[in-house]
């Protein structure tokens, strides 16, 4: 009869052949076996013991506790189904809200820093106009990740500087850009270590080695190791993501509103559009309070010095 951990090691084997990564469930999965084996089970175990494990640490936030589980009911789930004597873990056993990230607002220098970054990092001329390309083009229009690697050749309207935004988690929408950014992506198109990857004529801006488009995570390992190049570290609970140039770019636009005297709500409002939210009080979760923008909004609540006293 198999062990827990050789079923785990059979099921990462198979998952990652049709293009997984399951680190996680290897990482936590392996440590419950672990865990399992101290106390002498390698074969099965209960629900009890998935949730005295994932609870191990009393001082870790409830929604570790919740993450933890999932991985083991996920793993439980594919034994179940294979005729393995294992329970089904059911949902909800320990219900917890994750926290949401604290954002990472960049500022000039970090973005530069990063760019400047891609160069050193990579020897490969294609990956390092790549990994520069996207942070650059993120950072200037506030596209999801997704978006940006999802962005084809035929998306680019170059006469008008307009890109065609995709449909993903909104619908699509047309993105006016500076004509230094729409400059940048014929370039990056130009370039001949991109043409010798053979890349479809109408396929994705961002190709690989392999003249294919890119995923989230083969993507993010490249920005880890140039996030680490250009020495960003975490600023407490913020740690520097890709998505945080998302947030960067809306506090930045907010806090200009607010600098030159605009209408915050219609600028808001703007971003809404821009960012691809159905309700504007999404947008709000993209708005990071920083000490800039709280001392121009506080500006606007000061009475003026000149005026009579109501």
């Amino acid at each position: 009869m198999s062990t827990l951990r050789e079923h785990l090691e059979a099921y990462l084997v198979m998952r990652r052949a049709l293009g997984f990564q399951l680190d996680d469930i290897e990482r936590q999965v392996g440590l419950f076996c672990t865990w399992l084996e101290a106390r002498g089970q390698s074969d099965t175990f209960t629900i009890d013991d998935v949730v005295t494990w994932a609870r191990i640490n009393p001082e870790a936030h409830p929604s570790w506790w919740a993450t933890r589980l999932s991985l083991v009911r996920r793993f439980a789930a594919h034994l179940h189904a294979s005729g393995i004597d294992v329970p089904l873990i059911p949902k909800g056993l320990l219900p917890a809200r994750k926290p949401r990230a604290v954002p990472f607002i960049y500022s000039q220098d970090d973005v530069e820093a990063l760019l400047g970054a891609c160069e050193a990092e990579f020897t490969d001329e294609r990956v390092a106009a790549t990994v520069r390309t996207v942070i650059a083009l993120l950072a200037c229009t506030g596209l999801r990740i997704g978006e940006a690697l999802a962005l084809g050749v035929d998306d680019i309207d170059f006469d008008n500087d307009v890109l065609v935004i995709q449909p993903g988690k909104s619908a699509q929408r047309l993105l006016p850009v500076h004509p230094s950014t729409t400059a940048a992506l014929k370039d990056y198109l130009a370039l001949p270590a991109r043409a010798a990857t053979n890349p479809a004529p109408h396929g994705p801006v961002f190709v690989t080695a392999k003249g294919t488009g890119y995923v989230y995570v083969s993507f993010f390992a490249l920005f880890k190791r140039v996030r680490e190049a250009a020495g960003l570290n975490p600023r407490g609970r913020a740690r520097p993501r890709l998505h945080d140039l998302r947030h960067t770019f809306a506090t930045a636009h907010m806090t200009a509103a607010y600098a030159h005297g605009h209408d915050p709500d219609r600028t808001l409002s703007l971003l809404a559009t821009w960012l691809g939210h159905s309700d504007a009080a999404h947008t709000y979760w993209y708005l990071t309070a920083t000490g800039n923008l709280m001392a121009l909004a506080a500006g606007r609540l000061e009475p003026d010095d000149e005026s009579e006293p109501s």
